[in-house]
């Protein structure tokens, strides 16, 4: 698609100045092709280990430690206090900072740090406590991620784009599982250390170098990287005011301390973030099973190793699965049926996991529900695009909507006692009303963009609000008039 121009509104600009700025304001689709490829190997954050402590908890960490099954889920739910703590203020700082991959570096590298140093850790409240902390730094980086990506693609790109990072994501847990057999295995009793504290020594080494290299690989906002050309910068810039009809840069009260403030309360009085957190709340905790998959799978018989290796597959075809999902749903521009067909394959595998007779059909059961995350994903990306402007608002709605869900991993860290194995037949009961519960609240929101979307096309209500600097600045960037301009902002729809 080429932007063309029209003839603007006079500013007092000679005819030379004009033609300059005209040429200077188109682009072509091949040249915006050209961006987004560039931005996908400079945007796309690498591949986090994660999921040690469901690892380490089948080699001995559980009985060094002397933690029953209630301390092990407390040192499980404990991360997600500090998690969800965290994420507003994070969210909120990378709104306002002009360099995010400084931020994130920092993030990430304290990350890897406190995960190696729990290999420290001697009893119950050492474990707790570094938990805690490795939670409220762990949640400055996914919501974060989530709206970097938002500052870069356009409402039909970035479904794909938080595919692939939940994609690093999910083949971590799979990797994980491969990393920590080798680990646990091989590295038992080396230099008189438990395999399980070399699993945490080693990924978060892992971790710690991957921090480090953030700065050089990252880029920063469309305004900020210097590494764009002006063209190029300009471009990034205005196919997101094509996408929505208005600039995506936060300005200076966007950025000050009552911005911020009124970015959150914005986000906190529009009915469409509580029903997208409630939404994903019960979507959290209809997957709970994600943090004990290497204890449901011992479950098939087999021994420590043969059981982390197994882990892998169903988290590998998952990915697969996730990304395809996430790209046709990105290309049709439909979000609830592409959720439910995920939750779909993740209700199948909890049935059959209930009902297997057979090693075969409980591990294929496991696929199933692995599945089930591409609608996580589709979720997020869902966020976005229904809170497009202002940034401050969308940087808000996205960390409050992953913080409140978040709270649904505290009760759910209870739900897989060992004494409920093998069968587990409570957990799965409950995991499946969750996730129906998940699919009536997506229906309704579905329904409910509908109505807006009938509203707005009869002029009867407006998704965001603007102001004559936005409009300007818009109108500059894709070179159209201020009437022009106003009139792409009247014809923002919501995708569902």
């Amino acid at each position: 698609m080429s932007v063309h121009s029209d003839t603007k509104e006079s500013k007092g600009a000679s005819s030379g100045d004009f033609v300059e700025a005209q040429q200077r304001d188109e682009w072509s689709a091949d040249e915006e092709r050209r961006l987004v490829r560039k931005m996908d190997w400079r945007c796309m954050p690498a591949l986090i280990i994660r999921g040690n402590l469901s690892n380490a908890r089948l080699k001995g960490l559980q009985d060094d430690l002397h933690l029953n099954d209630t301390e092990y889920s407390t040192c499980l739910s404990v991360l997600f206090a500090g998690y969800i703590f965290m994420q507003i203020p994070s969210n909120l700082i990378m709104n306002t900072i002009p360099y995010p991959r400084l931020f994130m570096s920092v993030v990430v590298t304290l990350w890897g740090a406190v995960s190696a140093f729990t290999a420290l850790c001697h009893d119950f409240p050492h474990l707790v406590v570094c938990r805690f902390f490795l939670g409220f730094i762990e949640a400055a980086f996914y919501p974060a991620s989530v709206y970097y990506l938002s500052r870069w693609y356009t409402r039909k790109e970035i479904g794909l784009r938080i595919a692939f990072l939940n994609a690093g994501n999910m083949l971590a847990q799979g990797l994980g599982g491969l990393l920590a057999a080798g680990i646990l295995s091989g590295m038992e009793g080396v230099r008189g250390i438990r395999g399980w504290r070399w699993l945490f020594i080693i990924e978060g080494t892992i971790t710690v170098a991957f921090g480090l290299i953030i700065p050089f690989v990252l880029a920063d906002y469309p305004t900020t990287t210097k590494w764009l050309t002006e063209r190029e910068r300009m471009v990034a810039q205005g196919r997101l005011v094509k996408d929505i009809g208005l600039v995506d840069n936060p300005d200076a009260q966007e950025k000050s301390g009552s911005g911020v403030w009124h970015g959150v309360v914005l986000a906190l009085t529009d009915v469409k973030v509580w029903c997208l957190a409630f939404m994903y709340f019960t979507y959290l905790m209809g997957l709970s099973f994600g943090q004990f998959l290497p204890t449901i799978t011992q479950t098939l018989g087999y021994s420590t190793t043969i059981t982390l290796l197994l882990t892998f597959p169903p988290w590998a075809f998952a990915t697969l699965f996730a990304l395809a999902n996430s790209w046709h749903s990105d290309r049709t521009g439909e979000k609830f049926f592409h959720i439910v067909l995920s939750y779909s394959f993740a209700l199948l595998g909890y049935i059959v996991a209930l009902t297997a007779k057979t090693v075969a059909g409980k591990y294929i059961s496991l696929f199933g529900m692995c599945m089930g995350f591409s609608g996580g994903i589709i979720l997020l990306g869902w966020i976005s695009s229904s809170i497009p402007r202002p940034p401050v608002k969308r940087a808000a709605s996205i960390a409050f909507v992953n913080a409140f869900a978040n709270i649904g991993q505290i009760p759910t860290s209870y739900l897989w006692p060992s004494k409920w194995g093998s069968k587990y037949w409570q957990s799965f009961v409950t995991e499946i009303c969750l996730l129906i519960l998940s699919i009536s609240i997506g229906l309704a929101y579905r329904q409910y963009l509908v109505s807006l979307n009938k509203k707005l096309e009869k002029g009867q209500t407006e998704a965001f609000k603007v102001n004559a600097k936005a409009i300007e600045q818009s109108a500059d960037l894709v070179h159209t008039t201020l009437q022009e301009e106003k009139e792409m902002v009247q014809s923002f729809r919501y995708l569902y």
